[in-house]
């Protein structure tokens, strides 16, 4: 019988084995989007993988590594697996040149995707889907009965029903007797039948409704881990209550034989809401036009050479990057309110973008990319996963949105041209709410890093911690950052008063002209600032905030909604703003926004806090500011922390 130490040590040793084993049986693999195929194994460079579908699907285990060619583009959502306690699964890159690219946006660029309107007004030309073959399989697609789920205090019927207006047609009533509080808390959904990969099935349907309302259905497996079998590209326009005829085009990326749809719809539906439906059948399809099957958040032309700023309506002109000098759209709600050239406007029920301009798009810029409502990268319920060395850009929601997630590192990735999208999916019906994040921790963390990466053009914030629900937040570390023009830099809300936020520290990172990108212009909501807080009710807030770079900002450099900045522990930064007008003049500091408190001069919030009691005010030297080249001549004048 063994003794107690001896139990231990052999645990330790068997420990130090497992460790061992699973570290030599890891694997690395290769993608390339231009010569992979996902025929290959991936093993090697040279039979590398070819889609992020493939790195999707693949059982990518602790210790494992996938490894993106430099140079290259990808364009959808990377979605990292979960590795194990000192054995994360890493997602970088290799070769020579650019770091990989991700980005969720549409390539407008191809003068053939635009169609002349009138005078003034170009269209990108409307998807024509096409009826093609289709096999016994496709006509099983949600062939099956429909019922509902509820939770909580949500509850209702479904009936199958003959509606005697459409000669007594078979189908179904649901009925909302109670709406819940979370889109899961009432679902309509049926399962239970076979789905392909890679093809277009078009859901064809009669249907009307009590009250106006888009629906958009989800393709998933029928149990858990309840994973994503496709996409629907095309939705319910306006249900209203006169019976209309559609087609749910759903665009699918898995074979399997236990396909559900399910309409979440706990978030959207009222008490004695009613809606009728009759399917007449699935048909595979093939689709002609310009692809865009989510709200364009953004248009971002580019131009080479010389550029003129009267050719545009935007007031800003972009350093240069790999596609040349950037400008962006203007982003309206209505096809009337296009007034200047380049405004745009997203027609969500058609899936095409109306531009105003009297020329062809297409011709009159070298690059055109549609950033789209998704995510570059989505890690949800993750934990031991490195992200390193990528770039995630040209998006209309966020670049990494991170659920959920423990010991998590983003390294050294480039976060380009983020957000936009219309959050509810309205089309300017409704509230009417844009978004996006660089890097969006949601309902609690624990042990992550994002560390060494650039942020440049983002809608909203450059990295935010947040969430509704009773969350822990623990050891959060956001250092060595470049943050440029992005609406703001940091931002931490949470709302459940049980929250835990602990060990938060927002250290070494250079923030430069927050409010000062493309977002600003355009939004209702503008609060230009590196550091940000709405509400903040959680039991615990422990936040540092030091060594930092904050030069300029269109209006604060603090802006804190809450009054819990006593919380915070602020110190040994430097701060700058140039000689440009400031919209808050020069009361750079404002907090306990919501008891409306004035805000504050450098000298009046020091002394009222006792935050930032070394900090100095110095103006940072860079290398070539005019080209967003940020590295910093009079180093030792900024960086005196590090000699103390």
């Amino acid at each position: 019988m063994l003794t107690t130490g001896r139990k231990k040590f052999a645990a330790f040793a068997f420990a130090v084995v497992a460790t061992i084993a699973g570290s030599s049986l890891a694997t690395e693999y290769y993608v390339d989007s231009l010569s992979g195929s996902d025929a290959n194994d991936g093993m090697t460079e040279s039979t590398a993988w070819k889609s992020l579908d493939k790195v999707n699907d693949a059982d990518i285990k602790g210790g494992d590594a996938v490894h993106f060619r430099r140079g290259r583009v990808w364009r959808g959502t990377l979605r990292p697996k979960s590795g194990e306690p000192g054995a994360p699964t890493r997602y970088d890159a290799y070769g020579e040149g650019e770091k990989p690219r991700v980005m969720y946006s549409a390539d407008l660029s191809d003068p053939e995707l635009w169609e002349k309107v009138d005078e003034e007004l170009w269209a990108t030309k409307e998807v024509k889907y096409v009826d093609i073959n289709s096999g016994d399989e496709t006509k099983l697609f949600a062939a099956g009965d429909w019922h509902i789920y509820t939770e909580e205090e949500a509850s209702g019927t479904c009936k199958k029903r003959e509606f005697d207006d459409l000669g007594g047609a078979k189908g179904y009533r649901v009925i909302c007797e109670s709406a819940g509080t979370r889109a899961t808390h009432f679902q309509l959904t049926t399962e239970g039948f076979p789905v392909r990969k890679d093809r277009l099935v078009a859901l064809r349907l009669k249907a009307r409704a009590g009250k106006p309302i888009s629906l958009n259905p989800t393709l998933m497996m029928k149990g858990k881990p309840w994973s994503s079998y496709g996409k629907c590209v095309v939705g319910f326009g306006p249900l209203e209550p006169t019976w209309r005829e559609f087609d749910l085009v759903f665009r699918t990326t898995h074979d399997a034989e236990d396909g559900r749809i399910t309409f979440f719809l706990g978030d959207t539906l009222s008490k004695d809401w009613w809606f009728d439906f009759v399917i007449l059948g699935a048909r595979e399809v093939e689709a002609s036009g310009a692809w865009l099957d989510a709200d364009v958040g953004n248009l971002v032309y580019s131009r080479r050479g010389a550029f003129k700023q009267s050719e545009n309506s935007a007031t800003k002109v972009f350093p240069p990057t790999y596609k040349g000098w950037e400008i962006c759209g203007f982003k309206k709600w209505t096809l009337e309110d296009l007034k200047l050239l380049g405004d745009f406007w997203y027609d969500v029920e058609k899936g095409r973008v109306f531009v105003k301009d009297n020329q062809n798009p297409g011709r009159r810029y070298f690059s055109i990319e549609a950033p789209m409502k998704g995510n570059c990268c989505r890690i949800e319920n993750g934990h031991d996963v490195i992200v390193e060395d990528l770039a995630f850009t040209h998006t209309g929601a966020h670049g990494v949105s991170a659920v959920r997630c423990e010991r998590t590192t983003i390294r050294n990735c480039d976060f380009h041209w983020i957000g936009g999208s219309d959050l509810y999916g309205g089309g300017g019906a409704g509230k009417r709410v844009r978004y996006g994040n660089g890097v969006e921790f949601w309902d609690g963390l624990v042990d992550c890093t994002v560390e060494g990466c650039r942020f440049t053009e983002v809608y909203d914030t450059a990295t935010t911690t947040q969430g509704p629900e009773k969350d822990v937040a623990r050891n959060l570390t956001i250092r060595n950052c470049t943050m440029i023009r992005c609406e703001q830099s940091f931002e931490i809300w949470f709302t459940h008063p049980e929250t835990i936020l602990e060990n938060c520290v927002f250290e070494d990172n250079l923030c430069v002209d927050s409010g000062r990108g493309w977002s600003h212009d355009q939004r209702p909501d503008k609060r230009g600032t590196p550091l940000l807080g709405y509400s903040l009710d959680a039991a615990k807030v422990d936040v540092t905030v030091r060594h930092n770079v904050f030069y300029d900002a269109s209006q604060e450099f603090i802006a804190f909604w809450h009054d819990r900045i006593g919380d915070y522990k602020i110190n040994d930064n430097v701060y700058w703003a140039a000689k440009t007008y400031h919209e808050a003049g020069d009361k750079y500091f404002h907090y306990n926004i919501k008891n409306e408190a004035p805000g504050k001069t450098y000298e009046e919030y020091r002394a009222e806090t006792g935050h930032d009691a070394d900090s100095r005010w110095v103006e940072p030297i860079f290398r070539d500011y005019s080209r967003d080249d940020l590295r910093i001549l009079n180093q030792s004048e900024i960086y005196d922390w590090r000699t103390k």
